[in-house]
C-alpha cells in the first residue's frame, strides 16, 4: 500500500507488521522516511508476506515490515548482494517469531556485533571474520537459506534464498 505524506511517498507493509512487530516496524518506517528524505533509497520491492525490501546505502538491517540492504557497507566494502538480502530477510523470521521481544533480544545482540565489527574494521583495516558465527546472525543466515561450504564460507544454494522474491544479479 502506498501513502503520500507531505511529498514523501511511503510504501506501507502488511497489517501483521503493525501489531505483533509494531516497535521494530515503527523504527523501520522512521528510517524509511529519513532515507527517502536524504535521497538514499534506490529501489523498493514487496516480499511475499508484505514487507518492504529497500535498497539503500551503507546499511543492512531488518526492522519489522522494512528490510534494508546495500551493495556496500558503511566503509565502502562491497557486500555480496544475494547474501546480504538473504541474511536480512532471515532476520524477518526472527522478528515474526519474537514480536515485541525482537528489539531487546535480536536487536541488542545484532547491534552489539555490528558496532564491534565496525570498530574492528577501523582498528585493523579489515572486516571482522566472525560476525556471522554466533546467534542471532548465524540463525538469520540459516533462516535466509545461507549455508557454509566445505571451506567454511557463507553461500547460497543454486536456487537462492527461499525468502527473496527477486534475487538480484551481482
Amino acid at each position: 500500500m502506498l501513502f503520500t505524506l507531505g511529498g514523501l511517498v511511503l510504501m506501507v507493509p502488511g497489517a501483521g507488521c503493525w501489531t505483533w512487530e509494531l516497535p521494530q516496524t515503527l523504527l523501520g518506517a522512521m528510517l524509511y522516511a529519513v532515507q527517502h528524505m536524504r535521497g538514499r533509497m534506490y529501489a523498493v520491492e514487496r516480499t511475499r508476506d508484505g514487507r518492504c525490501l529497500v535498497e539503500t546505502t551503507g546499511i543492512g538491517i531488518s526492522l519489522g515490515g522494512y528490510v534494508y540492504w546495500s551493495r556496500k557497507d558503511a566503509f565502502g566494502n562491497p557486500f555480496d548482494v544475494r547474501l546480504i538480502r538473504a541474511h536480512e530477510l532471515g532476520h524477518t523470521v526472527q522478528s515474526r517469531a519474537l514480536g515485541w521481544l525482537y528489539l531487546p533480544t535480536v536487536g541488542v545482540a545484532s547491534g552489539s556485533r555490528a558496532l564491534f565489527s565496525m570498530s574492528y574494521f577501523k582498528r585493523y583495516g579489515r572486516p571482522w571474520g566472525r560476525y556471522f558465527d554466533a546467534w542471532p546472525e548465524s540463525a538469520a543466515d540459516a533462516h535466509g537459506g545461507i549455508v557454509r561450504n566445505a571451506a567454511g564460507r557463507r553461500e547460497l544454494p543454486p536456487g537462492g534464498s527461499p525468502l527473496d522474491p527477486h534475487p538480484p544479479v551481482d
